[in-house]
């Protein structure tokens, strides 16, 4: 999850509050469990409550309030966050940097990947 990493990163090093640097810090050791997970060359995915974990640590960052203003260009993470169905990781990747990247003015998922 190569743009969510690299989102995650720059918000943990960032001049942003110190609520959003921790929460990118509790991002980013969630995503390193994900990749964790994927380096073991399982046959399974990982598992579902760790990429519900990154929708919901997603959320938070992006905050309820901003989501809702940008509910129309919000439409991929809030299926997301209101389906028991996950898309595979690439697309969750995209998703995901793509929330960080409008919210906080970070490079375009295509240039953070």
């Amino acid at each position: 999850m190569p743009g969510t990493i690299s989102a995650a990163d720059q918000l943990r090093r960032s001049s942003c509050s110190s609520a959003i640097r921790r929460q990118a810090g509790d991002l980013l050791l969630t995503l390193a469990a994900v990749e964790c997970h994927a380096s073991l060359g399982r046959p399974a995915p990982a598992p579902h409550a760790l990429l519900r974990d990154l929708i919901i640590i997603t959320g938070r960052l992006a905050g309820p309030a901003w989501l809702e203003a940008n509910v129309d260009s919000m439409v991929a993470f809030t299926a997301v966050q209101g389906t028991w169905q996950l898309p595979p990781l690439p697309e969750l990747d995209q998703i995901l940097t793509r929330v960080l990247a409008d919210r906080f003015g970070l490079p375009a998922p295509a240039a953070a990947a």
